[in-house]
């Protein structure tokens, strides 16, 4: 029975962060184990190919991956590799802005690695995030990928399926796809990039249409991760298709209807500096107010260490019930743990007196307990305070902290946009431009490495 290899690897990084990823940052599963979080077993099963599973590494974004981090979950890929080198696939679910430190585009290196190994004819088949920077040299050494078509995110499962259908398609039929990459040298902010808005809306459905031609395997747009300072950082559009001279004609014809709506990405929701937002919130007249603190996003790779915005609300005394939720802080959450809920004590670190309000626990990015948090109450205004980073992007996350989001007027979460999770709960959405390693501003991020021109930072024509 033919065999396709399976495998996922990701890391989303962000070249500003401070903090590079640990073993312990990946949710890590082995051997079969592994489609506790794939989808495609089904479908290469049912189409008779045999299923060889290696390993699912997937960590929340993060600072650039060292080598000795990389190296060791990129062996065990190989080793299965090597031990299967008759396969007539391999699917891997990558992020697609994985960079690691020397080296450079982690998924670019991987792929170079299997093709040296498996036969000229062995069919690679990916799936992307939507914010993934793709090199240049992708389809020299992979056939086919497939990226999300929505931002915020919610079609993962759907993504993997397409991908594993258009490996089984090529395999099936004998056809060798060929990916094209086609840059678009413009870099905007990731949180104002949103599928379910115009003029991506209308993009997106114009990828969906072209692969319903039976000789293109997939399209897509890419919108790039602005957090790497690297060559390959911008936005690209990606097509794979029967022949190399049908996908470059799509992805060039995609990559020019991108760039013309380049100036039309605005903010949605109201973006202002931090003081401004908690202006905005402590006045506003609707039921409950989202703060997002942009600069501090863990979602993103940054920290979450930031006590900015909760120092602008302990200074203004709100009226308002007030949560800032998930500031990264161990030695606080440690050094309070043994005291009781309602103890008051003085808060040394802010210089005000405080209580205990609660104990709980934080959760992964996969919604596993990842350690402790303790919530401390100044007046009106409650800090949620956790072990390890973490991201408060539903209720779930408030509830296992024994903090009752309902309760509160106003919240802040270190986030970009608002997941979708809690949007329900928010009567308005407040984005702060703040400062840190996902700081929205261009300018600020100070890249040294992206290829220029680059749109906005220089001003110029360009066609594909």
């Amino acid at each position: 029975m033919k065999k396709i290899i399976v495998a996922a690897f990701q890391c989303e990084s962000n070249s500003k962060a401070r903090l590079k990823p640990t073993k312990e940052d990946f949710e890590y599963f082995k051997g079969e184990d592994i489609f506790k979080k794939l989808v495609v077993k089904d479908v290469f099963e049912s189409a008779g190919y045999k299923v060889v599973p290696s390993i699912y590494a997937v960590a929340l974004p993060s600072g650039t991956v060292t080598e000795d981090i990389y190296f060791y979950y990129e062996k065990q890929i190989m080793q299965t590799v090597r031990e299967n080198t008759d396969a007539v696939g391999v699917y891997i679910f990558f992020h697609g802005s994985m960079e690691v430190d020397n080296i450079g585009s982690g998924e670019l290196y991987l792929l170079k690695e299997i093709r040296k190994i498996v036969s000229p004819d062995c069919v690679i088949s990916m799936t992307m995030d939507a914010h993934a920077n793709i090199t240049a040299e992708l389809g020299e050494y992979a056939n086919i990928t497939c990226g999300f078509k929505t931002v915020p995110h919610t079609d993962q499962k759907e993504s993997q399926l397409r991908a594993a259908h258009a490996l089984v398609k090529a395999l099936d039929t004998g056809v060798k796809p060929r990916l094209f990459v086609q840059y678009v040298p413009f870099l905007l902010k990731n949180d104002t990039l949103l599928t379910g808005e115009e003029p991506l809306k209308s993009l997106i459905a114009e990828t969906v249409e072209y692969e319903k031609d039976e000789e293109v395997f997939s399209a897509n747009l890419f919108l790039g991760h602005c957090w790497i300072d690297a060559v390959n950082t911008c936005a690209s559009t990606v097509v794979c298709a029967d022949t190399e001279e049908k996908a470059e004609k799509i992805a060039k014809k995609l990559a020019n209807e991108l760039w013309a709506t380049r100036d039309v990405y605005k903010f949605k929701i109201e973006a202002e500096d931090p003081e401004e937002c908690v202006k905005r919130a402590i006045e506003g007249k609707e039921n409950r107010i989202f703060i997002t603190d942009s600069g501090d996003n863990t979602t993103a790779g940054a920290e979450g260490e930031s006590v900015e915005i909760l120092k602008l609300f302990l200074a203004a005394d709100p009226k308002k019930k007030t949560c800032v939720a998930g500031i990264t802080d161990y030695d606080t959450v440690n050094g309070l743990w043994e005291k009781k809920d309602g103890e008051e004590f003085f808060f040394e670190k802010f210089g005000v007196n405080a209580k205990i309000k609660s104990h709980g626990e934080i959760l992964g990015w996969t919604k596993e307990i990842i350690g402790k948090s303790i919530t401390v109450s100044v007046g009106n205004v409650d800090a949620v305070f956790t072990e390890y980073r973490s991201a408060f992007i539903e209720k779930g996350n408030f509830d296992k902290a024994n903090v009752d989001l309902l309760g509160y007027k106003i919240v802040v979460v270190k986030l970009g946009y608002l997941f979708t999770e809690l949007k329900p709960y928010a009567d308005r959405e407040l984005f702060a431009l703040s400062d840190g390693a996902s700081c929205v501003e261009l300018k600020r991020l100070n890249l040294k490495k992206i290829m220029r021109p680059m749109y906005p930072l220089d001003e110029f024509e360009w066609k594909a």
